[in-house]
């Protein structure tokens, strides 16, 4: 009976989800290039965080509390906020699909962090995954000498240990809209994530001025299958379920809460369908959306009926953006805020709150996805009924994209730099890794595939003066004397749009075009260097290219990477060493070196995840 009285309020889309067949996107996985590694053929053996009893259920998702509190006082002066997590697996159903999942202190996404520019946040990190290690990563986080709290396995740390913990230290200075989540092989896939929000006196939005309420809204695509078992098929020759292609999700999810249609399934024993969750705005008033795309997959378009929006931040950087526009498109790791004005109904109304999944960038679409993840615009806490607003009838487009970059300018102006010392091209592609002539589909920068060394970080070989195995990964170093720097990114992989983010570094996009740039030819195109966008991820459209600029003054190993999660464990990751001289300074704290001081059994110098193990080539279950 709840189903049928739930399908009887919900638009159409979902209660045709059941009768559809498997249908495709225009995604297509084309291997470019093929390359060869010494050694025996891969075998893949991962294990995910264990099934936990019916007598450890997650806490259930509260939409309401990622409403910003007007009552937290942005000042200038600066605090020490501590929090304390533990890191489980529990047993839920955020889509009404139960299964077994990652949480912070029992909660998915994990708890709200709300701090000023300025504060320095201490994260007492305890690991209770069996059999897994784990870390978080705080996207968009310069770490100013602070670039081993970056929280990459094999990058910036070695991992956490089950049953261990470990704390993350590090001051902010910037503000905006962030996050966080782990860095361990796809356990962000199955919940490890968070919003991160940074308020500040220098911020040019301010509330009560610009907005009146400020509500987090955290996008994620949910699969049914725990991300261990996607990346350990994924990885074979056959790929999961016969194909190397990012697959695709069963729902998707805002603020922890999705309604999957279990009447898609053969038995619904497992299943229980919901109803969408809530969100409360006041009539009359500006409401601050703070958007994050925590995803694996899935580019989403956040609307709400009947509103239009004014898009005012990008990636944490304020901004004079798009008015009055219908969607917000937003790839994975991409984070805007959009204000709306609630003038349109009175109180009581209701709308319908959507992301939609840009079905278009799968390869093949799974035939029980409802690619609209739905909540509720209330306004007021008196309303009840349900909204019989319309969608806008724009059509998604057939790729991927951002926003324009130009349309996109900053409020707190500032020029990218006009004399570039250094320049470098990294050139992404799917590609094939031959394994004793076993063909394997892999991503690669410069033909080169990531392999993930946990034990061996990045920033420990170059602060004990080092260098990276270039036939690991491809990476560029930037010395010390260098003051500036270009990245050429390169997208030759002719279907496929790629978010990638570039960690620590807030970069310039000076230029964007069709096919690829040379270094060479990078001299003489023209570039946009007034007051251009400022991201730490951006979305590179298939067959073309961005040129990102930085200024050379943050010391640390800072990787590039694809975040579609399921791109990322097929190596698709490079790495920039910024100032080496300094990294050698950098005083890397014994915490972090007590990290790798002590080995669990069965692991070695040589374990990799999700990669191989040198020598016997077995990919480990620690990540």
């Amino acid at each position: 009976m709840k189903l049928q009285f739930f399908a009887a309020i919900f638009p159409i889309s979902f209660i045709l989800a059941s009768a559809q067949s498997t249908s495709y996107g225009s995604a297509s996985y084309t291997e470019i290039t093929t390359v060869s590694q010494k050694g025996p053929t891969p075998t893949v053996v991962f294990g995910g965080p264990a099934m936990p009893t019916a007598s450890t259920p997650a806490i259930p998702p509260n939409v309401a509390s990622y409403q910003l509190n007007s009552s937290f006082e942005i000042t200038n002066k600066p605090v020490t906020r501590i929090f304390n997590w533990t890191i489980a697996a529990r047993y839920g159903a955020p889509d009404g699909y139960y299964r077994s999942y990652i949480t912070i202190n029992g909660q998915m996404p994990g708890p709200l962090v709300e701090a000023n520019e300025g504060d320095t946040l201490v994260f007492n990190i305890y690991n209770t995954l069996p059999n897994q290690t784990t870390s978080i990563h705080w996207h968009g986080m310069y770490q100013n000498g602070t670039a081993f709290m970056d929280g990459v396995p094999g990058v910036t740390q070695c991992p956490i240990q089950s049953g261990k913990s470990f704390t993350y230290r590090f001051n902010l200075t910037q503000y905006g809209t962030y996050w966080y989540h782990s860095h361990s092989s796809t356990q962000y896939t199955d919940g490890l994530f968070g919003p991160l929000i940074i308020h500040s006196v220098n911020d040019p939005l301010v509330r009560g001025t610009d907005f009146n309420y400020e509500q987090v809204i955290i996008l994620n695509d949910w699969y049914h299958d725990q991300a261990s078992t996607i990346v350990e098929e994924l990885l074979s020759v056959n790929g999961y379920m016969g194909t190397a292609a990012a697959p695709s999700p069963q729902s998707g999810l805002i603020n922890g809460h999705g309604v999957y249609n279990c009447s898609a399934l053969s038995s619904t024993v497992n299943c229980t369908t919901l109803t969408p969750p809530e969100i409360i705005v006041a009539p009359n008033a500006k409401t601050r959306f703070r958007l994050i795309n925590s995803g694996s997959h899935a580019q989403f378009y956040f609307s709400v009926d009947e509103h239009t929006l004014n898009v005012v931040e990008a990636d944490g950087t304020p901004i004079s953006g798009p008015s009055a526009i219908h969607r917000v498109p937003l790839h994975n790791g991409q984070r805007y805020s959009a204000i709306i004005d609630t003038n349109v109904g009175s109180a009581g109304d209701s709308y319908w709150l959507r992301a939609e999944m840009d079905t278009n960038c799968f390869r093949a679409i799974d035939p029980t996805l409802n690619a609209t993840a739905f909540a509720i615009l209330r306004y007021g806490s008196n309303s009840t009924s349900n909204p019989t607003s319309l969608d806008w009838t724009d059509v998604l487009g057939d790729h991927c994209i951002d926003l324009v970059d130009a349309d996109l300018v900053p409020l707190v102006p500032k020029n990218a730099p006009s004399v570039v010392d250094q320049r470098v091209a990294f050139d992404s592609e799917l590609g094939s890794v031959l394994y004793n002539n076993v063909s394997y589909s892999r991503f690669l920068f410069n033909q080169t595939t990531y392999v993930n060394y946990i034990y061996q970080p990045f920033l420990e070989t170059v602060a004990n003066n080092g260098s990276l195995n270039s036939t690991n990964v491809l990476y560029a170093e930037f010395p010390d004397d260098v003051g500036t720097g270009d990245i050429i990114v390169n997208n030759l992989d002719p279907f496929l749009d790629h978010p990638y983010h570039l960690h620590g570094i807030e970069f310039f996009i000076v230029a964007r075009g069709s096919g690829n740039l040379s270094i060479m030819n990078a001299e003489s195109i023209d570039y946009n260097i007034t007051n251009p966008a400022r991201r730490d991820t951006l979305v590179i459209p298939a067959g073309s290219y961005a040129v990102l600029r930085f200024a050379n003054d943050l010391p640390g190993v800072w990787i590039l990477h694809c975040h579609i999660a399921w791109h990322l464990a097929e190596g698709f990751l490079g790495a920039i060493v910024a100032r080496p001289n300094a990294i050698a300074h950098i005083g890397i704290p014994s915490s972090v070196n007590d990290l790798c001081a002590a080995l669990p059994p069965g692991q070695s110098l040589n374990t990799t995840a999700p990669g191989r193990k040198r020598g016997s080539f077995v990919i480990s279950d620690e990540s």
